[in-house]
């Protein structure tokens, strides 16, 4: 067990000066606790000690690895669909301020770890049954399949070529390793589906562009964005205590200040 945690602790490039504290944290880690439990991920997500979330997603790594192998789906995209647990690991380090090491985020490691989601090139896309209707988007009835289009946060823009190469490698992925799962279209609940936010930025924004790709039948208010503009403490409350310092953070600042809100958009693209 220690050395499988070890194993894909290095493939995913944690930070090595984890290392020590993981591996005084493996030494006390019950496996077989977590798998005696009816929903494993369930429970982990209740325990106070994160840790043990980061010790058990590393660990199933090794399964999701091989079952991709098996499926001839190449190394690289395994691989850097698992660099997710990486990063929200690295994002509960920051939210503690690096006092702490783990896991909060175990429920979204559940849903890469089952072999339903895949990072193709910037984008990720999930494999999803819809559970309302959009009559709007062309889901008449609940239960439709879709590919649900995730934009991890890796510190980078995005860029509108490589959104479409991703649309574009999606196609290929799905059709040829899970060719029964025969998709209607694709489906984006973000942030970045906000038509508030073509009033705040140039129309050749990246942003603005991955919007135009998506029909957006439906939107509501959220705060969704505001942690990803200004930073992950950002709520209304003390928005307008933040300095804003690149363009978008103006421009929302002014439009919040005003007495705007963000939103969310539901968006479709025809398959």
């Amino acid at each position: 067990m220690k050395d499988r945690i070890l194993k894909w602790f290095d493939i995913l490039q944690f930070p090595t000066e984890w290392k020590t504290a993981t591996i005084e944290a493996i030494n006390t880690f019950d496996l077989a606790e977590i798998e005696k439990q009816e929903k494993p991920y369930s429970w982990l997500l209740e325990q106070e000690n994160k840790i043990k979330g980061m010790l058990y997603a590393l660990y199933k790594c090794e399964d999701f690895f091989d079952q991709g192998i098996k499926k001839g789906i190449p190394e690289e995209i395994l691989v850097a669909t698992l660099q997710e647990i990486r990063r929200h690991s690295q994002n509960y380090n920051r939210a503690t301020k690096g006092e702490k090491i783990g896991l909060r985020q175990i429920k979204w490691a559940e849903v890469i770890l089952s072999g339903r989601l895949y990072c193709l090139g910037r984008l990720e896309f999930e494999m999803k049954t819809t559970q309302k209707t959009w009559e709007n988007g062309g889901i008449t009835t609940p239960g439709a399949k879709v590919l649900s289009v995730h934009i991890p946060r890796t510190g980078g823009p995005l860029l509108d070529e490589e959104a479409e190469e991703s649309f574009k490698m999606s196609k290929v992925f799905f059709k040829k390793y899970f060719p029964d799962f025969d998709y209607k279209c694709y489906f984006c609940h973000s942030w970045l589906l906000d038509p508030t936010l073509k009033k705040l930025l140039k129309p050749d924004s990246n942003i603005v562009k991955f919007m135009d790709r998506f029909d957006i039948p439906e939107t509501h208010e959220s705060s969704a964005g505001l942690g990803i503009i200004f930073g992950g403490d950002t709520t209304y409350e003390n928005v307008l205590e933040k300095t804003p310092q690149t363009g978008l953070q103006k421009s929302a600042y002014e439009h919040i200040k005003n007495g705007g809100k963000l939103l969310e958009g539901f968006g479709f693209i025809e398959k």
